[in-house]
């Protein structure tokens, strides 16, 4: 089976942001689920049909992401060294808020499993966000200048 390791997935209406990268120009700001890949790894090519329905079913604040820390050589990708210094088994699976890691994902590698994780993970979102723009998603209230005097 051959794996397809530069490949951007087509962002759609449901999809926040799922990506193959050899080298990410930016981290996002907000929610990242990030599989850590090789592309000669057999349990990462295992894992990439379940991540793509994942991401494609996913709709929240959580953005999916894939870094490809060592290509079909295992040789590293020089590109994405930095991003890839700390992961030391593939794949790898972190969330990552604002660009710092949150937590691990150790769960099962079903695209169900990837989906709950994610959900379970979007309180995180909510607090970053400015109260104001929080209270208007929950349908608070709207208040006036007169309220603030």
């Amino acid at each position: 089976m051959q794996y397809d390791v530069v490949t951007t997935v087509p962002i759609t209406a449901k999809m926040a942001s799922t990506t193959h990268e050899r080298c990410p120009t930016s981290f996002s700001e907000g929610l990242e689920l990030r599989e850590y890949y090789a592309a000669a790894c057999g349990h990462c090519q295992d894992l990439a049909p379940a991540w793509r329905k994942a991401a494609s079913d996913y709709s929240g604040p959580v953005a999916f992401r894939q870094i490809e820390c060592n290509d079909k050589d295992w040789k590293p990708v020089e590109d994405n060294k930095d991003l890839c210094k700390d992961i030391e088994a593939f794949p790898s699976i972190k969330l990552f808020k604002d660009g710092e890691e949150v937590t691990s994902y150790e769960g099962s590698r079903t695209a169900e499993d990837l989906v709950h994780f994610a959900k379970q993970n979007e309180k995180l979102a909510e607090q970053s966000m400015p109260a104001v723009v929080f209270l208007a998603q929950r349908g608070a209230p709207k208040m006036r200048r007169r309220d603030f005097l």
